[in-house]
């Protein structure tokens, strides 16, 4: 979407990346606050940060750029099914009725990305396809993500960098843990 509004001339990107730096995040989003948003990660197509800082980021999308979002004609139809898809995946509790909306949703967002932006389509683009059978055959998709690991795993990395033990880190972690 931010590419689209710099290829349209809506916003240039240091724009894009002046507006993220001023924008003020709330008491609940102040801790995923996505990092600085520069002109080579949209021109490498690669936004930094973690998977938390990055789903806070979109979510916070039509907020930051509620002046140009309803311009963007062909993002904005995805960015709306991938929300949609995001909200019903993320959700704890899940309707066996919702089933074949998410399977609809799924299909739909995988043809506007072949046919809005096939340039960029990988492979996880199909494997959204599958979201409705795995929520169906295992529960919601909370029960079984990564976010836990993810935030243990910062904080561990963190310690390791910290304690400046390169004899027995496994032990000096543990030990820190468990303090």
């Amino acid at each position: 979407m931010l590419k689209e509004a710099s290829a349209k001339r809506l916003m240039t990107y240091d724009q894009i990346e002046q507006k993220m730096n001023t924008f003020n995040y709330g008491m609940n989003d102040h801790s995923n606050k996505p990092p600085k948003i520069r002109a080579k990660h949209l021109t490498n197509n690669r936004i930094i940060g973690s998977a938390s800082q990055k789903l806070c980021l979109f979510k916070l999308i039509p907020i930051i750029f509620d002046d140009v979002i309803d311009q963007l004609t062909n993002t904005l139809d995805i960015y709306t099914c991938l929300r949609e898809i995001i909200s019903y995946t993320y959700s704890t509790k899940f309707r066996k009725s919702w089933l074949p909306y998410l399977d609809s949703l799924t299909t739909r967002f995988q043809s506007l990305m072949v046919h809005h932006l096939s340039q960029v389509v990988i492979s996880k683009v199909h494997f959204v396809t599958e979201y409705s059978r795995l929520i169906g055959a295992n529960e919601p998709a909370t029960h079984f993500w990564c976010m836990r690991f993810e935030g243990k795993y910062l904080y561990f990395k963190q310690l390791a960098i910290r304690s400046l033990n390169f004899k027995n880190p496994a032990f000096t972690l543990i030990k820190r843990h468990q303090l």
